[in-house]
C-alpha cells in the first residue's frame, strides 16, 4: 500500500498471482509490485514463479533478477547462464535467450529502460 511518503509494501499469498504471458504462451505466473517508476515511466517489479519448462525470452529492458528459489539455465549466443537461490545478476535489454527452468523457480525482478 503506498502512504504519503512513496511507500510501497505487498504481500503475497497464492491467489495473488497472474498468468505471465509471452506472446501466446503462458512461461509461468507473476505478482507485480509495480508497473512504473516515481516519475510514471516504465519500471516494472514483482514476483515472478514458475515450475520446469523451456521457452525464449528476449529481454525488454535491463533486468535485475534476484534468485529465491530453484535453479534456471539462461542461454544467451554468446554465453550460458546457471542461475540458484541467492544469485543476483542483471541483463541488458535486447538481449535474445532462451529459459529452461530446472525445479520450481521464484525470483524477485526489476525490468528498467523499457
Amino acid at each position: 500500500m503506498v502512504n504519503n511518503t512513496g511507500f510501497l509494501k505487498t504481500t503475497v499469498n497464492a491467489n495473488e498471482y497472474e498468468p505471465f504471458m509471452i506472446g501466446d504462451k503462458q512461461a509461468g505466473e507473476v505478482h507485480w509490485l509495480g508497473t512504473t517508476n516515481s516519475s510514471d515511466l516504465p519500471t516494472f517489479s514483482g514476483l515472478w514463479r514458475c515450475e520446469p519448462m523451456k521457452f525464449d525470452y528476449e529481454f525488454p529492458g535491463d533486468e535485475y533478477i534476484h534468485v529465491l528459489e530453484g535453479s534456471l539455465l539462461i542461454e544467451t549466443e554468446t554465453e550460458n547462464y546457471n542461475l540458484n537461490k541467492g544469485d543476483v545478476v542483471l541483463f541488458h535489454k535486447g538481449i535474445k535467450s532462451v529459459w529452461t527452468i530446472k525445479s520450481s523457480f521464484k525470483k524477485f525482478f526489476v525490468i528498467d529502460n523499457c
